[in-house]
Formats: structure tokens, C-alpha cells, sequence
């Protein structure tokens, strides 16, 4: 150990002028390196031999060849008539510096100590392969960096408990890529601390355990509400009379009905009940048999309620019927709407209540209409009036398969419509 503190010493004592001293200490691991130490004869420099703890130990000045030592604790200055004391103190100074190097980092040096070991381990540790299988395979993800920041949360399923639980349920993590803020939201969160208690709360007001996934897939921000908050929101639905079977049937078709406060909900069955002129009644069996159209945007509903009332034609007592009969027709694109309407009522010549009467007609797809009204022609059997022979249903457009069509409604083979598609 002396011979260290006086190797040492003389690197400091001898150090020419733009000379760089730099002491590398390894312990397996662990590296300490000691700060740089400059020292020129033509100006004054300052460099703190070591630090630990943020505590500056030993402050050395050079200028033009003539040391002097300041104890940092105790602010002394050894001037340059005192040389040989000043000699003296820096040596003293600098060993009790490396005895505190040595106290605060515990390093197991000894007298007859053999560096070239320590050197001979770095080495191997340097010329290590990354490449090279590991003995065990079980450090393979203590070996892999850390985890960066991504753009989807598959980097994170093999190490998050929350992810791993989510993927059990049943819940699309693709979807939630494509939504803004949603990952970084649910990583921070726990599957148990925070999670479950929301789980138990939908369980418990009639979501199926095998629905829990695609409901989550759908509505993760759920887990941003306050329990007390959804729970007034089914209290509300209580008080407006609807049923546990209906309130099951909202919650679990409309994940996104419980992220609307109470207030907007009223507001929301309050413009249904004004507009269409329904009842209590009316307005509960809309929001059960189609629950998304309460949430909806209002202003494609009230695009689409014009449509159907100035530029089809339909009254409001006919479009009320629509409305409760089939809702999904003011979900469905203003454009495509429109366009099974003229083929519907222009070209096949359904009037406004026969298409009331089988509204469905106006949620099939415009071609298959087309298509088979056609060939009904052709064979002659384009007929729907119902108060004349060999009547058509309209739904028979839209309803059954091509088999059942060919064999019930054209009295032909299948063949022959195949043929006839061929034709178009």
C-alpha cells in the first residue's frame, strides 16, 4: 500500500508541463476514475484529485513549478517561502486521499496485491462475444438492453404483468396502437391495483366474461373514470325506468355509454323524444335496440333525419316508424342511403310505405338489389303488389341466400341466375 501512495506521489511531484494524468481503479464491474490533472508552467490551474460523496477532497495549484496545497476544510494556504513544507503536506494530503479513496469504495487492496489479475479479467471481459450463447438461458432478459420507447406495446408483453393479463382477456392491443395516448396511458397502469376493481364493476353489472376483451378492446379509457361516477350513471338509468336486461344490453353493445356523463345522456334521449315525437317507452326501446345511435355524433343524425325527410319524401310519422323499426338507418353513409332509395322507390317502384313496411331493404347492399330485381324481370316476375297474383315480398330482395331465392321466389335453377350474372 505505501508503494502505491508513493507512486503516486511522484507522478504529482515530477508531472512536466501539459502533462495529463489520469488513475483508472477497477473492481470487476465497478470503475473509478480519477479526475485529469493538468499542469502548465505558464498559468494556474485547479483540478480536484477525487471526489466522493460531492465532497471535494484535495485542491492542488501549480504555477511556474511551485506547488501549493489548499486543504479544502480548512481553507489553509501554504505559501511558496514554505517549499519543503508545502512538499510535505501534498504528500500527506494525497496519501490521506487515497486512504479515503480506498475507505469510501472498500476496495480490498493489499500490500503484495497483483494487478496484472485484474488486468488479465478486463481484458476477457473486453474480448467477450455478445454473440455467444448464454450458459443459462434464463439471463437472456437480464442481457437485453433496456426497454425505448416504441409505437405499439408488443416490445412490452413479455415483461408486463398488466399486458400478459389483458391478452387473457381477450383485449386486441392493435387497437389501441392506433389511438393516441392509450399505450403510455396503460402501461403506467397495475392489472390488480388498478384494473380489477373495474372488471368486477362491469361483472357485475351483466357484461359476459367472454365479452370483457372486446369491451375493453373498444372503451380503455374506462379505467381513467371514477367508480362513484359510473356507478351514478347506471343509478340513472334505473331512475328512468329502464330494466336490468335493457341496462345489461346498453352497457354491453355501447362500451362508450359510460364514458357520457348523466347530463348528456339526458340530454342526448330528451332530442330523440323531441324530434321523432316518441314516448318514455319508445325512447327505452330505442336506446336498448340500438345503443350507439344515443351516442352518435348529432350531427350525422340530424344529416340523415333531413335526407329521409326532405330528400326521400317520408313524413314524420314515417320516419318515426323507420327510427324504431330499424335504427341503423341513421347510422349508415348519407351517399349509399340515398342510393338504395332511388333504386328501391325509382327503379323497382316500392312506395314510401312499402319501404316502411320492409325497411330493411334499405340496408342491403344497392347491387344485390339491382341485380335480382333484374332478373325477376327478365323472367317476368317483378311484382309487388301485394293485392295481385304471383306477389314478390320486397324483403325476398334483400333476405334469403342465392339458393333459397332461385328455388322460392324465381322458380328457376341456380344455374340459370349464375348464367344471368354472368351476363351484367
Amino acid at each position: 500500500m505505501n508503494s502505491i501512495r508513493t507512486k503516486l506521489f511522484d507522478l504529482l511531484i515530477s508531472a512536466r508541463p501539459l502533462l495529463q494524468f489520469t488513475l483508472n481503479v477497477r473492481k470487476r464491474n465497478l470503475m473509478f476514475t480519477w479526475h485529469s490533472l493538468a499542469l502548465n508552467t505558464d498559468g494556474s490551474f485547479r483540478s480536484n484529485v477525487w471526489k466522493g460523496n460531492n465532497l471535494p477532497i484535495q485542491n492542488i495549484y501549480v504555477t511556474s513549478h511551485r506547488y501549493y496545497s489548499k486543504n479544502t476544510s480548512h481553507g489553509s494556504l501554504i505559501t511558496p517561502e514554505t517549499s519543503s513544507a508545502s512538499e510535505l503536506t501534498m504528500k500527506e494530503n494525497v496519501c490521506d486521499s487515497v486512504a479515503l479513496l480506498e475507505e469510501e469504495c472498500s476496495f480490498p487492496v493489499s500490500e503484495n496485491e497483483d494487478w496484472s489479475s485484474e488486468m488479465k479479467w478486463i481484458k476477457s471481459q473486453e474480448s467477450k462475444d455478445v454473440l455467444s450463447p448464454p450458459k443459462d438461458l434464463s439471463e437472456i432478459d437480464n442481457l437485453s438492453p433496456e426497454l425505448r420507447p416504441t409505437f405499439n406495446l408488443a416490445a412490452y408483453a413479455n415483461r408486463s404483468h398488466t399486458l400478459q393479463q389483458l391478452i387473457k382477456l381477450g383485449v386486441d392491443l392493435s387497437n389501441w396502437d392506433k389511438r393516441k395516448h392509450i399505450n403510455s396511458f396503460i402501461l403506467k397502469l397495475d392489472f390488480e391495483r388498478d384494473m380489477k376493481k373495474y372488471l368486477m364493476f362491469l361483472h357485475d353489472v351483466g357484461v359476459e366474461a367472454d365479452d370483457l376483451g372486446k369491451w375493453l378492446t373498444v372503451n380503455p379509457l374506462i379505467f381513467k373514470e371514477n367508480l362513484e361516477n359510473l356507478q351514478v350513471r347506471l343509478d340513472y338509468l334505473h331512475s328512468m325506468n329502464f330494466s336490468p336486461d335493457q341496462i345489461t344490453r346498453i352497457i354491453s353493445k355501447n362500451p362508450n355509454w359510460l364514458l357520457f356523463s348523466t347530463v348528456r345522456i339526458d340530454n342526448r334521449l330528451g332530442y330523440f323524444q323531441r324530434t321523432f315525437h316518441l314516448t318514455g317507452a319508445e325512447v327505452r326501446l330505442l336506446a336498448t335496440k340500438q345503443p350507439k345511435l344515443i351516442t352518435m355524433n348529432l350531427f350525422s343524425i340530424k344529416r340523415t333525419s333531413f335526407a329521409i325527410e326532405e330528400e326521400m319524401g317520408f313524413s314524420p310519422s314515417e320516419m318515426k316508424s323507420l327510427l324504431l323499426s330499424q335504427p341503423k338507418i341513421w347510422r349508415a353513409n348519407g351517399v349509399s342511403l340515398l342510393r338504395r332509395f332511388e333504386i328501391a322507390h325509382n327503379q323497382i317502384g316500392l312506395s314510401h310505405s312499402q319501404i316502411v313496411q320492409f325497411p330493411q331493404i334499405l340496408m342491403s347492399r344497392d347491387f344485390r338489389i339491382k341485380q335480382r330485381h333484374d332478373y325477376l324481370k327478365l323472367i317476368g316476375r317483378d311484382q309487388y303488389d301485394p293485392l295481385k297474383p304471383n306477389y314478390v315480398s320486397p324483403s325476398a330482395l334483400v333476405s334469403s341466400d342465392d339458393v333459397e331465392f332461385c328455388t322460392t321466389i324465381a322458380k328457376t335453377s341456380v344455374q340459370n341466375f349464375n348464367d344471368f350474372l354472368k351476363t351484367r
